[in-house]
């Protein structure tokens, strides 16, 4: 419950402002965790800003546009163990770990390698799996007229949230049936 009612919502104030560079848009569902707002951008940067100030701790340049929401993996501040890790996939069809703590890449893997392969769905964490759906964007591969059209099958790729490596993948649809040219 955020506590915001009609009777106190005239004298909410902004508190800061953030304005993403070289960023028209911003589609990344943010993330809260440790004092900090996690979100990603157009720009196919994701950064960490204070949540008290609205400064940037850090900024990770993916590959792509991420449009993903991020994911916080489970921590306990001072805790011995599992580093901190925020999780999300760019526009290129990557999946990422990167520490949340410093920014630093500690992992990234193509989630599909359909070269039209992209991940927009936010990955979900459970118990150290890391769930990444992907999807495509066939459609413009398919205005190439050297392009076999309509073979991306998607697909969920289940992934060790620490290490990146792929535990499993199931795809949503079975290999399309080859089928004659048609004459001239």
């Amino acid at each position: 419950v955020s506590g915001i009612t009609v009777a106190n919502a005239p004298r909410l104030k902004l508190k800061w402002a953030f304005g993403a560079p070289g960023s028209a848009r911003m589609r990344s569902r943010p993330a809260l965790a440790a004092g900090a707002v996690f979100l990603g951008n157009h720009n196919g940067s994701v950064y960490a800003l204070d949540r008290e100030t609205g400064c940037v701790r850090w900024a990770f340049p993916a590959q792509a546009e991420v449009r993903t929401g991020i994911v916080v993996s489970p921590w306990r501040a001072g805790a011995r163990g599992a580093k901190p890790m925020v999780h999300f996939g760019d526009v290129m069809g990557n999946a990422y770990a990167v520490d949340m703590l410093t920014g630093a890449q500690v992992w990234k893997v193509r989630a599909d390698d359909h070269p039209a392969a992209i991940v927009t769905g936010t990955p979900t964490l459970h118990r150290g799996t890391l769930y990444v759906p992907t999807s495509s964007n066939e459609e413009a591969f398919a205005t190439s007229p050297d392009y076999e059209c309509c073979n991306f099958r998607g697909s969920v790729v289940a992934l060790n949230a620490a290490t990146g490596r792929a535990r499993w993948r199931r795809y949503l649809v079975p290999p399309a049936k080859p089928t004659a040219k048609a004459k001239s």
